[in-house]
């Protein structure tokens, strides 16, 4: 729930912008009904203001804003309100029922936003980069790199050589011997890691093709990067925003990786056949030991 997050970014709106934000909240059921006229009677604004502010979330009028408004107004409030999922979605008068139901939808919707800004022409390229790259580079830090670590192995199953770097000096070292044939993948949930920008920054003078999984397209990262790929997140640690950006992140490597597949099907059916022989054979002489 893109927008509805950024909705209740309080300190990005002017008093004007804000009223016509609390109308919009508090009488949702309106929205889809009144034109952007009406919606600026009703908050005593103008609907140039409204309109302002439409484009302010990125959209490109009042109508795009009322179908992206109510589709995510929908999903969150089969929970009851709005802030079960987007705001402090587990809080101490939770029962074990509550966090287990909570839980699924938050992880639910994590999926649905990234998905909705899936582009599959871009999705085509980066799998085409991927194809072509002699080694896939993936850089990440901390609650992340557990995530590349997952990610190199299924790359691995799909045939696709990976590797993933955690430590500065070796994030450092193999972006300086790496070259065109590699391709870099980067997850920064801030956008703003100073490591990794340096790392980017290497990448960038060496001519290396570079992927960033992020939050936002404007994030400082960005412009060392080719392509950007958004993924769900909230930085509030109490809206679970780890959470709900590592699913963001395991999506998308899942559908490049599906990707893969899909095109090498045979050739890595073929492949797993020889791996699963090579398996067993080692847990015979294993047993033997």
């Amino acid at each position: 729930m893109r927008l509805l997050k950024a909705m209740q970014e309080a300190e990005r709106f002017s008093p004007t912008e804000q009223s016509v934000i609390d109308y919009m909240l508090k009488n949702p059921q309106e929205i889809g009904s009144l034109s952007i006229r009406e919606l600026a009677e009703r908050t005593f604004t103008s609907p140039a203001a409204v309109f302002r502010l439409c484009q302010k979330f990125g959209l490109k009028g009042y109508n795009e804003f009322k179908i992206r408004f109510m589709s995510e107004m929908s999903r969150a409030s089969h929970d009851g309100s709005v802030s079960a999922i987007i705001k402090r979605p587990i809080t101490d008068r939770d029962s074990v029922r509550d966090i287990v139901r909570k839980m699924a939808a938050l992880e639910i919707e994590a999926i649905e936003e990234t998905r909705n800004e899936m582009d599959m022409e871009q999705l085509e390229r980066i799998a085409d980069l991927m194809e072509k790259a002699a080694v896939i580079d993936i850089y990440a830090y901390d609650q992340n790199f557990a995530l590349a670590e997952t990610a190199v192995y299924n790359l691995l199953q799909v045939k696709k050589t990976a590797v993933a770097h955690n430590a500065m000096n070796s994030q450092f070292s193999q972006a300086l011997i790496a070259d065109k044939s590699h391709l870099a993948i980067i997850i920064s949930r801030s956008g703003e890691n100073q490591r990794l920008m340096r790392t980017a920054k290497i990448l960038k003078e060496r001519r290396v093709p570079t992927v960033l999984l992020s939050r936002a397209k404007d994030a400082p990262i960005a412009p060392l990067c080719d392509e950007f790929l958004y993924v769900a997140n909230t930085f509030e640690y109490l809206d679970c925003g780890g959470n709900i950006f590592s699913v963001g992140l395991r999506y998308y490597f899942d559908v490049l990786v599906g990707i893969l597949l899909s095109r090498h099907y045979r050739e890595v059916e073929d492949f797993y056949c020889i791996f699963e022989n090579n398996i067993g054979h080692s847990e015979d002489r294993d047993r033997l030991w």
